[in-house]
């Protein structure tokens, strides 16, 4: 009986250690798993538009292109999105007087390369400034989920009018803990997004939107955020009986609209 013991807890132990080291190699996927989908075509005014990065890679975004000196607004969806996804969110915006630009991530939507935490906060930072160029423009930030934190680290490194960000995390590891427990996640994680530390001090003003029933991200993750933020320059809005994935159709893009446009 004894040894019948021994052999379960060294099974245990075994298992343990091996389903540790399958998330360690398999967490690129789990974090980014790139949508295996042909993409749409698109009809005007949304296009697709093509920008080299500096390290030879091209990120294939999508664009509602309006008049010159429109206030510009750069969207980043989440994880399991694409650009193309998030044409109802953009023309949305293109039709209140925005220009628009859908941002695609290295590895996602016929972009090549592969994509990791360093390489999209890198890449944002190169398109704004292609996207902005030396215009006087305003930009604007939307974000969804995994892009929040890309938000986030961007409004940190350039000058953002305002920013909105559904579903938002303090970090992602905080969110990879969350769902592993019994793991060292923290320990163990390699595409990091700290939200709560690049807002730290943030001058720009915020709204934050999150489903009541969100299960993907826990509605504590984004509170977690907001409690770090200066109330006098960020707001929370909490949308009953919603999931992650049901913002939209819960008014979330009018909400944002709305923020934008007080900016004014």
């Amino acid at each position: 009986m004894i040894k019948l013991f021994k052999y379960a807890i060294a099974f245990a132990v075994a298992f343990y250690f091996l389903a540790l080291a399958a998330l360690y190699f398999l967490q690129d996927g789990l974090v980014f798993p790139t949508p295996n989908v042909p993409l749409p075509e698109l009809s005007a005014p949304a296009e697709y538009v093509e920008m080299q990065t500096s390290d030879g890679e091209t990120l294939r975004h999508v664009r509602f292109k309006a008049d010159d000196g429109a206030p510009k607004l750069m969207f980043f969806h989440g994880n399991g999105s694409l650009a193309a996804f998030e044409l109802d969110r953009g023309r949305k915006m293109f039709e209140n007087g925005f220009d628009v630009l859908l941002v695609e991530y290295r590895g996602y939507g016929g972009s090549s390369g592969s994509p990791s935490a360093d390489a999209l906060l890198k890449d944002a930072i190169e398109t704004y400034d292609w996207y902005k160029g030396d215009t006087e423009d305003w930009v604007f930030l939307y974000a969804h989920s995994l892009g929040t934190g890309v938000a986030s680290y961007l409004s940190s490194q350039r000058e953002v009018q305002s920013m909105v960000l559904e579903s938002p995390y303090s970090s992602l590891s905080d969110v990879a803990a969350d769902r592993y427990p019994i793991f060292p996640v923290k320990a163990l994680f390699k595409h990091e997004i700290d939200s709560v530390e690049n807002l730290k001090g943030s001058q720009v003003s915020v709204l934050i939107l999150h489903g009541e029933k969100d299960g993907v991200i826990p509605i504590q993750y984004g509170k977690r955020l907001f409690d770090t933020l200066d109330p006098e320059l960020a707001e929370w809005k909490i949308l009953p009986n919603v999931g992650h994935n049901t913002l939209v159709q819960s008014g979330s893009v009018d909400l944002a609209l709305e923020h934008f446009i007080k900016s004014f």
